[in-house]
């Protein structure tokens, strides 16, 4: 099975680079697609080359600098990614700058999971939450809701604060509507979500479907199964819709799992590739500035933090590049 590496290499020669932003720019109703992909196609291949190197380095580091090297990789694998919908990128200094800040100057004594990051009004990451329609960012992002807010690590992370996931695995499977549905004859997906009296999953079945309608793309159809034949809260979505799915922030879909956010409808859950960018930028500070706290974590096995950030790097290195491949245009085009 190709992995999102080998199909990221398909970027790092000036050809297929070029030809691909062409695309991207052209289905974009830019002008002069083909110039603005000229322009664009170094910069564009040596972010990839250069972000698989930091991923492959890090990949064999020491835990005590591996968070650099990510943060660097991550943020170059970003910078392609928006390339892909920014042909003027870089517009000016600012948008050079890391867009995000945290304290410097940790409170004693420090508990990870207590500390937050601050988006900034101008920067590389409000700019990129500005492409991607992230926004209203929130003012400060805690690092314990920026860890809830990844579905692949939610039990790791449950099991870590001795709390309950927010994110709830779902199980579908697929169906062909029978005539006179509204999805009738189109391949689709049977989703069964589980009762619990918490969280949006509590709500009766009308609620819960107007709820999940409200934050859908247009893209993506959400159909009531029959209650008389189905009770509960089961939906009907299109085969071909699935891919849509990380555009709803309310679902997590990779690798044939699927999650449904049943945490707060208050604050949202930012794309699993925002909150990466975030917490590595966070550990990227403790690494250059907290020294101490950061060396002690690494080199004694005396403080718990050591195992959630492991285990996040861990996730980083194995997940990151195949969330990016979802957040770009196709790749297909070419083959």
């Amino acid at each position: 099975m190709e992995s999102a590496w080998d199909m990221l290499r398909f970027f790092e020669t000036e050809p297929t680079a070029r030809k691909y932003l062409a695309r991207c720019y052209q289905n974009e109703n830019r002008e002069n697609p083909d110039r603005l992909a000229f322009q664009q196609s170094t910069r564009f291949l040596y972010l990839w080359r250069q972000a698989r190197l930091l991923y492959s380095t890090a990949a064999n580091a020491d835990l005590s600098i591996q968070p650099l090297l990510l943060f660097y990789g991550c943020t170059c694998l970003l910078k392609g990614m928006l390339i892909t919908r920014d042909p003027a990128y870089p517009q000016s200094s600012r948008v050079l700058q890391h867009g995000v800040t945290t304290r410097k100057v940790k409170r004693s004594p420090y508990v990870l999971t207590e500390d937050e990051v601050r988006p900034q009004k101008e920067g590389f990451f409000s700019h990129l939450a500005q492409r991607f329609q992230l926004t209203p960012l929130r003012d400060r992002y805690l690092v314990h809701d920026l860890f809830v807010s990844l579905a692949e690590m939610s039990d790791i992370y449950a099991h870590f604060t001795d709390q309950h996931s927010r994110w709830v695995p779902l199980e579908f499977s697929s169906v062909t509507p029978e005539k006179g549905a509204s999805l009738a004859a189109i391949p689709c997906y049977h989703i069964t979500f589980p009762e619990t009296a918490e969280g949006p999953l509590a709500y009766s079945s009308d609620t819960f479907i107007q709820y999940v309608r409200r934050f859908s793309p247009a893209a993506i159809s959400f159909e009531l199964t029959d209650q008389k034949t189905d009770p509960g809260k089961q939906l009907i979505l299109p085969q071909f819709a699935l891919s849509q799915l990380e555009q709803h922030p309310l679902f997590y879909h990779r690798d044939h799992k699927l999650f449904f956010w049943n945490g707060s409808t208050e604050f949202l859950p930012l794309p699993q590739w925002a909150s990466h960018f975030l917490l590595l930028f966070l550990l990227g500070m403790l690494c250059r500035y907290e020294t101490e706290w950061w060396g002690e974590m690494t080199m004694s096995h005396s403080m718990a933090e050591r195992y959630v950030i492991e285990r996040f790097l861990a996730h980083h290195l194995s997940i990151f590049p195949s969330l990016i491949v979802q957040q770009i245009p196709s790749l297909h085009f070419h083959s």
